[in-house]
């Protein structure tokens, strides 16, 4: 977990890096529809899990670098006003779903709450694509509500941000992808190698070695301000320890071992972490 990074000073570093380096950045929506996409470009994606104030923050400074992305709102943050402004600002709003998580599994249930939460977004924006959530308190991955009978297709989508983006770090033809997951990039590029901070994807822009990139920024992870920095970071370090916690108990449903291990490992994680933070804002006082 990188403790100083992610900052919206960062992220305003990329998005110069990404224009003045002569990237197109794209919705998701707009790679799935390019019949040819352009040969250097960026799909840009958010998902947003909490702390819609961000997400509304971020959108208004991608739009001041005439930039659109995509930004998947789960029910829980779908605010109609804030919704109907990302999409004013020329973002594509998707639908963050869960439904599968939600019913316990049941694919018909999923389906049919899918339908309803899909026609109640698509009364405040025009929405073309999904993005599964990742619940880390269900054994159930929502991916899995998708079959041949019943695709993102069946609901008028132009597809999937997973299912439908193909996706190798190793096959220059493909983009790469990086996420903020973790807190860290930790995504292994064969041309720029460990891209671990934002100063390292930055610097893969710069040198041109990595032309197509697949990029998701979680808005909840980015801070405006000094004091936002640290309730993100701290926050940060509860959630991983929390699904750190949780990880042993899916293992031990689905029949997996080293049980007692992962357990350890889950307790000590945000120990270390926080004397990381303790340290680095005592340093700057």
């Amino acid at each position: 977990m990188n403790i100083r990074d992610f900052t919206f000073e960062t992220y305003d570093r990329l998005l110069e890096a990404a224009v003045e380096n002569g990237f197109e950045v794209l919705t998701v929506a707009d790679y799935l529809e390019a019949a040819d996409p352009p040969e250097r470009y960026l799909v840009l994606r958010h998902d947003v899990d909490r702390k819609v104030d961000i997400a509304r923050s971020m959108a208004r400074l991608e739009a001041r670098h005439d930039l659109r992305s995509t930004y998947y709102f789960r029910t829980s943050t779908f605010e109609p006003d804030l919704v109907e402004e990302v999409a004013g600002l020329g973002h594509e709003v998707g639908y963050h779903y869960e439904d599968l998580a939600h019913v316990g599994g049941d694919v018909d249930a999923a389906h049919e709450r899918f339908a309803r939460n899909l026609e109640a977004f698509r009364m405040h924006a025009e929405v073309k694509t999904a993005c599964s959530h990742g619940s880390p308190l269900s054994p159930h991955l929502n991916l899995d509500m998708w079959d041949d009978r019943r695709p993102p297709e069946h609901y008028g989508l132009l597809g999937e941000a997973y299912h439908s983006i193909e996706t190798d770090d190793a096959d220059p033809r493909l983009p790469s992808y990086f996420s903020d997951t973790g807190r860290r990039w930790g995504a292994a590029d064969p041309a720029g190698g460990r891209i671990e901070t934002t100063a390292d994807l930055i610097d893969l822009l710069e040198s041109g070695d990595c032309p197509r990139l697949y990029v998701l920024a979680h808005p909840s992870r980015w801070s405006r301000s000094s004091p936002e920095f640290v309730e993100r970071v701290a926050w940060d370090v509860v959630a991983q320890a929390g699904k750190g916690a949780v990880e042993p108990v899916h293992r031990a449903q689905t029949g997996a071992a080293a049980v007692g291990t992962d357990a350890v490992r889950a307790a000590m994680r945000p120990i270390a972490i926080s004397r990381q933070l303790l340290q680095f804002t005592t340093h700057d006082r």
